[in-house]
This record gives C-alpha cells, structure tokens and sequence, in this order.
C-alpha cells in the first residue's frame, strides 16, 4: 500500500483554545483536585505548563498539525476542512 498526504493543517492556534478551556475548568475545580490529593506544588505547576503551552501554541512558538494520509489511487470523496479552519488561518479566532 503507498499513501500520500492529502492535506496538512495547522491547528496550533485552535489548540491553544483548547488549552485555555482546560486551565479554566481547572482553576475551577481546585477544592475538587485537591480533594484527590494533589499538594499546592502541584497545582501551580499545572496550571503553568497550561499556561505555558497555551502561550506557545497562540505565538506560533510550538505548533502541532493534523495530516490527512490517503491511498495512493483513492477516489474517496474529498476531504473537507471545518469552517473554524478559515477564520483561524485569517487570523479571526479570539485569542
């Protein structure tokens, strides 16, 4: 089987939302994580590699990708990217 890349793309600054959703819902939890045995060291810590991550991924200093891999020969339906994808490359997404 030979495959070939279709389409690659850039969901760094999507993820970077993601990224602060979940530092949000944690700073929200607190008592309940606590509540599971995590000391104060660790509850700084995470939330700043939340932080961390999600200010690299919004400055473009890290990034991650979605590839689409598809048989060599393969007459499948096109792929098709979310509408969210063009607002982003824009440069509309509120960060």
């Amino acid at each position: 089987m030979h495959a070939a890349a279709d389409d690659l793309e850039d969901i760094g600054l999507h993820y970077s939302l993601t990224l602060r959703a979940w530092r949000e819902r944690f700073l929200g939890r607190l008592d309940e994580v606590r509540g599971l045995g995590f000391d104060a060291r660790f509850l700084r810590m995470w939330e700043f590699y939340l932080a961390y991550c999600e200010g690299g991924f919004r400055e473009r200093y890290i990034g991650d990708v979605q590839m689409l891999m598809v048989k060599t020969g393969n007459c499948a339906a096109p792929y098709q990217r979310w509408p969210a994808h063009d607002q982003a490359a824009a440069g509309e997404v509120d960060n």
